[in-house]
This record gives C-alpha cells, structure tokens and sequence, in this order.
C-alpha cells in the first residue's frame, strides 16, 4: 500500500461527546504526532476519542477532507447562522464528521491487513475468493460512506448559493434605496422617460432578487434537512 507523502490535509476528528477542553488537548497532541509523519499506521491510543488522519490511507484521507471542508463551508455561512441552524444543528454535522472518520479509519485497517495477509506471495484460489469478497466488502463500506460526504457537499452547495442569493438581494435592496435619488437627477436633467423607468425597474428586480433569495433557501434547507439523525429511542 502506498503512503500518504504528499496527502492532502485534514484535521484530526474528535468524538462529539468529549469535553471541549479534552477535545482542545486531543487536537494539539494528535497534530503533534502527526507533524512530518507519512502514513498510514495503526491508532493505538484514545481511539473512541480522536480519529487521527495519520491513520487514513489517502482516498480516506481525501475523503475526510472533503467533509471537513462541506462542512466549514456550512457553519461559517451567515445563512447558517441565520435560517438554517434549526434545520440541523452543528452537533450533527459534528457526529456526521466523527462517524465518517471511524468508518475510513475502519476501511483504512481493513486495508491493511489484506495487505499484510498478501504479502507471503502468491494466493491460492481458495484464498483469491476470499480476497475478492474482503474487498467487495471495503468498497460497499467506502461507497456508503463517500455518500454521506457527498450529502455534505451538496448541503454546501446549497448553503453556498442561498449566501450569494442573500447577498445579491441586500445589495440590490440598498440600491434600491437610492432610487429616489436617480429620479431626481434625472428629472433635474430632463433625461428622457427610457432613463425613467429603468431606475423605477430596480426596485421590481430587487424583488426578483428576494425571490431567488428564499427559492435556493428552501432548497438548502432541504438539503439540512435529509442530514438530520433520528432521534435515539
């Protein structure tokens, strides 16, 4: 298996339910061991705590970053912070992170040891069956979780254009504001009525603007939705 040199970054996942002043020391212990390090290797320690990318092989390492990534993008949207928390909780987004990186963490052992269980030479038949469902295996487990970081994305995707509607609309609205003021200038200099009613036509695409505003928010919000964990029983 080849190693990690050159992976793309990402950071080390702490388990939701640990204290934050745990989850703070977890992070700076786990970058620490990692710095300047290839991998993957095995996690040994606090391993229902931390999931550290040193133990990602690198499609899982990639795979976890694009997690990471949605998911930066989702709570640092100001539409999150406004409109779209009640649909899911950064807590699940959280929990999402966290079990997307024990499942590659997982795949990434699993990995490993159908390397190390190869290594002796050439597999016989018997053991070739064996193999092929082994692998089978890992690739319904890494498809269903590259599902879930694709649900991410989206729900980013979502997020990133209801940001850009909103942010459309509040200039479009604030120029809209100054609309009295064109139609004075224009009045003071006898523009023609062409001039007129394109400055009046601001305000209907101020409008047009709030619509498409709430349109990609609903669909956003949608996508938070499908996110939402069950409640435990």
């Amino acid at each position: 298996m080849a190693g990690n040199a050159g992976a793309p970054s990402a950071e080390p996942v702490v388990n939701p339910g640990v204290r934050e002043a745990r989850a703070r020391r977890l992070i700076r212990m786990t970058k620490e061991q990692i710095a300047g390090r290839t991998g993957p290797v095995r996690q040994i320690r606090y391993r229902d705590q931390v999931v550290s990318p040193l133990a990602l092989e690198l499609e899982c390492r990639k795979l976890l970053q694009r997690a990471q990534r949605a998911i930066a993008t989702i709570v640092s949207s100001k539409v999150y912070a406004g409109d779209l928390r009640g649909a899911v909780e950064e807590t699940v987004l959280r929990q999402h992170e966290w079990e997307i990186a024990v499942a590659l963490r997982e795949i990434t052992e699993l990995l490993l040891d159908l390397v190390a269980d190869c290594a002796g030479g050439m597999a016989g038949p018997m053991t070739t069956t064996i193999l092929v469902s082994q692998n089978r295996a890992i690739t319904i487990a890494r498809n269903a979780t590259t599902a879930r970081v694709l649900a991410l994305e989206l729900l980013a995707a979502q997020v990133a254009a209801a940001e850009a509607a909103r942010r459309d609309w509040e200039t479009s609205h604030r120029m809209a504001a100054n609309n009295d003021k064109y139609l004075d200038l224009v009045a003071r200099t006898a523009a023609d009525q062409r001039a007129t009613v394109e400055i009046t036509d601001l305000a209907d695409q101020a409008g047009e603007a709030a619509q498409a505003f709430r349109e990609t928010l609903q669909r956003a919000t949608l996508a938070a939705e499908a996110l939402a964990l069950p409640e435990p029983r």
